[in-house]
């Protein structure tokens, strides 16, 4: 029971706190809130940018970090072609035809003869004259295995024995296929080599054996150009030793790099620096990129702390800004309130005189203005405008009740005079009858009809309108409604008058108008359509809008529209929709409203 007791009284207190604190921030002067949010607002927008400058910048370092790491592939690739260069030739000359024929007529002869020592020299020459294809090989060396021995182009020192029986093992263990022997500390010359087979005759009689020098160091000196940072270091490894390093004992400064590719950034010395490094899927060799960091991204970091310095600067002055300019609004309307809280008392006069004169013309001037002139005019916006308002609303009214087409009385009287003289009584006797009815609906004083009178009245003005227009017009009525819904009479009638000015009265062939009344769960839809000529866009907005001037002399939709607003507020619904061509229809819906209701409705 204590904790419960503790538990609810702890409660209770948060709930005190928070409600005095939502009472203290209600209860601020709208000076301070306006300065609370304009640096709430301003500290949100400072926050965001510094986090949008600190992403684009993160999202710009990394790509100055992928383009140093496809900068150094780019070096990678350029040495493997070379590479591969190297390879091509050792082919070639294995391949060559002219060599082939030299190799086998020296294999005929007996050594230390002078035919055997022309022809060896003959060799010599074409070996020779390949090694000019070429600026990365430094020497080939041709042995056929036994007594002969020999090395074509610029001394690279002799090869250790142990390498060489090695690297020659290899060779012929390849059996024609390429050897590649990585650069060693005591040999720093980059091995390569294979077999010659006998091609001419496909028989791959063993007719010697090429191995070939090349220096590395001075091909990779040769292809750093393609490195744009003037300032990097070059360091190239392989797990046999440090092939390439641009400077001293550098290789032996890196830290264990794993992965083929990637970028680290390390503190040496007391400086930082940045390392790229991508592993050749070739060679296996690890090329290892070192750029100083101060100098590659100093000047990113500053301009950093730049921008972060100018957004912060401009934080401050905005907020000094925005808070004079707050306290100067507010001033005016503190001085307003004061007034407003003056006419509460009903002095009038000393709320005038509170206010003074001298304001300005900005929207607080004006609204001071309109004030003093609303305190001047107040008691007749209380009566006389009231009453002056209502009188206008039932004005309106009785001037739509009271709207009876003349064009179509003189019409309908004159056929009804026709149809007399032509002895079509019966005939003359609906029309009369249809009349009578329309002209006792219009000077009805009742506002609303019910659903099923409002229908009876459109028969009688469809009956006068299909004995004028004849075939012209075809009209069809399909109404569904079950209950005795009301709606404000002379609704559907001008909806039809409408149509046909729309429709049958620019058309030559007939034009069918139908008016279909639907119920459905919380209202009625009416919906009035001809297949008449339509409405072009720029004619349909206008319509719309209701700037377009009505056609015939009858009711125009603008007024169908307003009645409907004045009786159901935004219960009820008002759409016209036309396609050139294709016709017109008018949809109104309104809410179902009993004949008991009909006090409920304004």
């Amino acid at each position: 029971m204590k904790k419960d007791g503790m538990r609810w009284y702890q409660d209770m207190d948060k709930r005190f706190r928070d409600l005095k604190l939502h009472e203290r921030l209600r209860n601020l002067k709208l000076v301070q809130k306006m300065v609370g949010l304009y640096f709430i607002m301003l500290g949100v927008c400072f926050m965001l940018s510094v986090a949008a400058l600190h992403i684009s910048f993160r999202i710009y370092d990394n790509k100055l970090y992928e383009k140093s790491l496809q900068e150094l592939d780019f070096f990678i690739q350029q040495v493997n072609r070379n590479l591969d260069g190297i390879e091509d030739l050792s082919y070639y000359i294995a391949i060559d035809t002219k060599i082939q024929e030299q190799l086998s007529k020296i294999k005929e002869l007996k050594h230390f003869t002078a035919d055997y020592s022309y022809e060896t020299y003959q060799l010599r020459m074409l070996l020779d004259k390949e090694l000019m294809i070429s600026d990365m090989i430094s020497n080939i060396l041709y042995t056929n295995g036994k007594d002969t021995r020999f090395v074509v182009g610029t001394a690279t020192g002799e090869i250790e024995e142990g390498l060489y029986a090695d690297v020659m093992a290899r060779i012929h263990e390849a059996k024609g296929g390429y050897v590649v022997q990585q650069p060693t500390k005591e040999y720093p010359y980059l091995l390569t080599g294979r077999d010659i087979r006998k091609h001419i005759d496909a028989s791959l009689e063993y007719l010697g054996t090429i191995l070939i020098s090349s220096d590395v160091q001075g091909l990779i000196e040769k292809n750093i150009s393609e490195l744009e940072a003037e300032s990097a270091t070059l360091c190239i490894y392989s797990p046999e030793g440090v092939i390439y390093e641009e400077q001293e004992h550098m290789a032996g400064q890196l830290p264990q790099l794993t992965g083929d590719k990637g970028y680290r950034i390390i503190r040496e010395g007391g400086q930082r620096y940045f390392l790229c490094y991508v592993k050749s899927s070739k060679t296996g060799w690890m090329y290892v990129n070192r750029f100083s960091y101060s100098e590659i991204y100093g000047q990113n970091q500053k301009l950093r702390y730049l921008v972060i310095a100018a957004f912060l600067l401009l934080f401050l002055l905005t907020a000094w800004v925005l808070r004079r300019l707050a306290y100067r609004l507010v001033k005016p309307l503190e001085r307003l309130t004061e007034s407003m809280a003056i006419v509460e008392t009903g002095d009038f006069l000393g709320a005038r005189e509170f206010l003074g004169t001298g304001y300005g013309n900005d929207e607080i001037g004006l609204l001071t203005q309109e004030f003093q002139m609303t305190l001047d005019k107040i008691d007749n916006l209380i009566h006389e405008n009231y009453e002056k308002q209502i009188l206008l609303k039932d004005t309106e009214y009785r001037m739509l009740q009271a709207q009876i087409n003349p064009h179509f009385l003189y019409n309908t009287l004159n056929s009804i005079n026709w149809m007399i003289r032509a002895k079509k009584n019966e005939e003359a006797a609906r029309m009369t009858v249809a009349l009578g009815t329309i002209l006792r609906a219009a000077l009805s004083r009742e506002q609303y009809f019910t659903m099923e009178e409002e229908l009876h009245m459109l028969e009688q003005y469809i009956t006068i309108q299909e004995y004028r227009y004849q075939k012209r017009a075809v009209f069809s009525i399909d109404a569904k409604v079950g209950g005795q819904y009301m709606i404000p009479h002379m609704t559907l009638q001008p909806l039809v008058e409408n149509a046909i000015y729309h429709g049958v009265e620019k058309m030559l062939t007939p034009c069918t108008i139908t008016v279909t009344v639907r119920e459905e769960e919380d209202l009625i839809r009416i919906t009035v359509t001809d297949d008449g000529p339509g409405m072009t866009p720029e004619e349909l907005r206008a319509v719309r809008k209701f700037t377009a001037r009505p056609k015939g002399h009858g009711i125009g939709l603008k007024n169908i529209a307003e009645r409907l607003k004045m009786a159901f507020d935004q219960e009820a619904g008002f759409w016209i929709d036309s396609t050139p061509d294709q016709g017109t229809t008018v949809i109104i819906t309104i809410p179902k409203r009993e004949a008991q209701e009909d006090a409920c409705i304004k």
